[in-house]
């Protein structure tokens, strides 16, 4: 694995960043702008990118079955949710800001972050590992995330009330265009339908799209930041930032290795689990009339700090994994 390139491919998301920052300071782009942006990302481009992620790699061989492949991931998510509401009972905050923290831990840079990372480190023939991670990733994003962010506090979704009506009211939400876009996702990815050469380059272009405008919007949000030490003095985010990009990677490696998978699947989902938080948590929280505020100076933070953390974490892997 090719630390240097990791590095390489950091240090772009952070000029995208800084460009989003330039065009705030110089009156480019306002709040309202930055709504406007963050709704397209959520419902338009980041949907293409679900969409288009996994076209033309369902011919691909694995070292690991497909049902092993999807029985992981989903293992992985489980984790990652177990281990975000263990570690959100001791932050002291409110409970929204106690959901977003909880979400951030579970939902990472794994799209256009985690893509282009594990393509220059493991080569392009691994990117199955991430389009089957993907597909659980943003089905459980518009999903489970939805209905984080938006149930109201001290409700509990059990089987006695699953079926109620104010159940499924809340889950409406969830039936929007990620979910859409995650099931026809599946039926081509399980198929082996070909999409006719026209869509698919309109879905690419739509997809492309995502990586500079979520990261614009980023670095508009940090423009509007008055103080901007404040991003590197929350001694919190630091503590989050520990467990994300370090502590829960690789305790999710050490039980990857208990199971009978190959080293390919551990190396990839180490490197996935490993991502910075994911910008789509930004855009949610936007969408869901929620300050995101404290969103967007920990996902810049932990972006920063992955430039180091991901080669200490492959490092840590080799030497004691």
């Amino acid at each position: 694995m090719n630390v240097m390139t990791a590095g390489q491919q950091m240090f772009v998301i952070f000029l995208l960043m800084m460009a989003g920052f330039l065009c705030q300071r110089r009156g480019l782009i306002d709040s309202s702008g930055s709504a406007c942006l963050s709704r397209l990302v959520v419902n338009v481009f980041n949907p293409a990118m679900i969409f288009s992620s996994v076209l033309g790699n369902a011919a691909v061989r694995t070292e690991d079955s497909l049902p092993m492949l999807f029985a992981v991931s989903a293992g992985i998510f489980i984790f990652l949710i177990a281990t975000a509401g263990l570690l959100s009972r001791f932050v002291k905050a409110a409970e929204p800001e106690k959901k977003i923290q909880h979400l951030m831990y579970v939902f990472g840079n794994v799209g256009f972050v985690g893509i282009p990372v594990i393509k220059a480190l493991l080569g392009s023939e691994k990117l199955i590992y991430v389009a089957v991670f993907i597909l659980e990733y943003n089905l459980l994003l518009y999903s489970y995330g939805t209905f984080l962010l938006q149930k109201k506090e001290n409700s509990r979704l059990s089987l006695k009330n699953l079926f109620s009506r104010k159940t499924l009211t809340a889950l409406k939400p969830c039936v929007n265009m990620g979910t859409l876009a995650c099931a026809a996702t599946f039926i081509v990815f399980l198929s082996g339908f070909q999409i006719p050469g026209p869509l698919s380059d309109s879905l690419m272009h739509l997809a492309n799209a995502t990586t500079p405008v979520s990261l614009l919007v980023i670095g508009v949000t940090l423009g509007m930041e008055k103080h901007i030490t404040a991003l590197f003095t929350s001694r919190s985010r630091y503590i989050f930032c520990f467990w994300k990009l370090f502590a829960i990677p690789l305790i999710g490696a050490f039980l990857l290795k208990l199971l009978p998978v190959s080293e390919t699947l551990c190396q990839t989902y180490l490197i996935l689990m490993a991502m910075p938080v994911g910008n789509i948590n930004l855009m949610l929280v936007q969408q869901n009339g929620m300050d995101g505020n404290e969103c967007a100076r920990t996902i810049i933070l932990s972006t920063l700090l992955s430039v180091i953390s991901i080669p200490l974490v492959v490092l840590v892997y080799t030497a004691f994994l």
